[in-house]
């Protein structure tokens, strides 16, 4: 709450000079070190909002089931796509938002916002290889979380085979799971990620000649869409191969695993 409400007032402070985000960072590192410790509350009311959407069949329940029951594993499974996100969306928004203030401020005064596409370009390139950057981080995290995640429960899945359950079942309850915990983790990334950068544009140039004040955020769509549609595509990539391979062992040698 604290780093939330030094964010706001750095937002504010931006009407007034630019050094106001150097608040905002400080903000920003207090606001999102509370978001890392405190994930095992945050995620699993997130976990249950996604959950509901993946209906109820015997395969999805279970799945939102065992998302919530450890939440300290769906935290540690979440949190470095949460944060790759969160970069991701960060720079998109910080780059869409600087452009949008820009261009409102040269209707305002465009003498002195007169030659600014070149500055404007250059932002772009700069916050384009970061964004590539941050993508990347968020790309691994995705597979390595989910891979060591299923391959970690071959007791549980065992157990599972041995109370009647199908190797398709199991399969499509362990899909079911990464979705909820990529849908939430990518959820919570684009909300985080949308406001840091919003007030990261702000308060670096609210005050400017000619800003028209505080603005709504600059929302990159594209990058949106390639977030959701690459954390869908990923999702799978993680899961199919090593599902697979965990449900292929019987019952019996996978509840001999420790």
């Amino acid at each position: 709450m604290i780093g939330t409400g030094i964010l706001v007032l750095s937002m504010l402070l931006g009407l007034v000079t630019p050094f106001a985000v150097l608040i905002g960072v400080v903000g920003g590192i207090l606001s999102f070190t509370g978001v890392v410790l405190a994930a095992h509350l945050i995620v699993p009311p997130a976990l249950r909002l996604v959950g509901r959407m993946l209906g109820r069949s015997p395969s999805a329940r279970l799945a939102a089931a065992n998302a919530v029951r450890y939440p300290e594993r769906a935290s540690r499974t979440t949190i470095g796509v949460v944060i790759g996100v969160t970069l991701v969306t960060m720079f998109g928004v910080t780059m869409a938002s600087f452009r949008q203030l820009i261009q409102e401020a040269s209707a305002n005064e465009p003498e002195v916002y007169a030659g600014t596409q070149d500055l404007l370009t250059s932002i772009t390139a700069v916050f384009s290889v970061l964004i590539g950057v941050s993508a990347l981080i968020a790309a691994v995290g995705l597979v390595n979380a989910l891979s060591l995640s299923v391959l970690q429960r071959t007791r549980e899945l065992g157990l599972l085979r041995a109370l009647g359950f199908s190797r398709g079942q199991l399969r499509r309850m362990i899909l079911a799971e990464s979705v909820q915990l990529t849908g939430t983790a990518v959820l919570v990334g684009l909300v985080l990620g949308t406001f840091y950068g919003w007030v990261g544009a702000q308060s670096l140039l609210g005050s400017a000649k000619g800003m028209p004040g505080i603005v709504l955020p600059g929302v990159p769509w594209v990058i949106v869409a390639i977030v959701v549609v690459a954390a869908a595509v990923l999702t799978l990539v993680a899961t199919v191969t090593p599902s697979r391979r965990a449900t292929r062992v019987s019952p019996i040698t996978a509840l001999a695993v420790e």
